[in-house]
């Protein structure tokens, strides 16, 4: 216990003191803000039943497919190369310990972040009175729903990332191969979609699928008041099955 909060603390101060860090926070921002910007632009000249946030959320998979990659790959591969994790296990501290820090700094950024992004409606609308005739422009139910499934699926983001980088050896491929599971991971309820229509006995099982399981669809759900326990424990569960593959991973290489 003593080892993993002085590697959380370590973690933390690292963040802090690094301009890259600040750079990462704001690349995350002002993709988030031109997102938000474009999405207004459509959302006020052509009038959509779907709530602007709800819009916003659904646009998750920019910051997910290119921030936390970068986060992940310096977090752990940038480290193997100044032999870091050497010093530290030969220490005999416990690899789960390494990787939970790690995770736990990068998840807590992603959270911070993006408890920034859910007030950008407040922020228009403070320097645009014309959008207050927007009834649906901010619904706090929304605006949780959706910030808790975001959080829900950057976990297990962060944990994959953290695995792939444990296993690669370079910055380019952990990043690359990072980028393609999570577009993988993103985009596989559309797989089940594709199966769902081939004729043959398990189409309706597919069919349930994707319905069920995929990861736009769920956050309409969430952001609709729908929370899903079997979602939320399949999320969670997966986060700490990816620590404990990237623990031991770490360990073996």
């Amino acid at each position: 216990m003593h080892h993993l909060r002085t590697l959380i603390g370590y973690e933390f101060q690292r963040f802090f003191v690094s301009p890259f860090f600040y750079a990462i926070c704001a690349l995350f921002l002002l993709l988030m803000e031109m997102v938000f910007f474009f999405s207004l632009i459509v959302y006020s000249d052509f009038p959509q039943e779907e709530p602007l946030m709800m819009q916003l959320f659904k646009s998750m998979w920019l910051p997910l497919l290119f921030i936390v990659p970068i986060l992940t790959t310096k977090a752990i591969v940038s480290e193997k190369a100044e032999k870091l994790f050497d010093s530290l296990l030969l220490l005999r501290v416990n690899g789960f310990s390494i990787i939970f820090s790690k995770f736990l700094a990068i998840y807590c950024v992603h959270v911070a972040l993006w408890s920034a992004v859910i007030y950008f409606p407040e922020i228009a609308q403070h320097y645009s009175a014309a959008l207050a005739q927007f009834n649906n422009f901010i619904t706090q139910q929304i605006r949780w729903g959706g910030w808790f499934f975001v959080n829900l699926v950057g976990g297990v983001v962060v944990a994959f990332g953290l695995w792939v980088s444990a296993l690669m050896k370079t910055p380019a491929t952990s990043m690359a191969a990072s980028t393609v599971g999570i577009f993988l991971f993103l985009i596989s309820g559309q797989f089940f979609r594709q199966l769902s229509v081939i004729p043959f006995d398990k189409s309706e099982t597919f069919e349930s699928l994707y319905t069920d399981w995929n990861v736009f669809f769920q956050m309409e759900d969430f952001c609709r008041g729908i929370f899903d326990t079997r979602v939320v424990v399949a999320y969670v569960t997966a986060t700490f099955a990816l620590l404990s593959a990237a623990a031991i991973t770490l360990r073996k290489n």
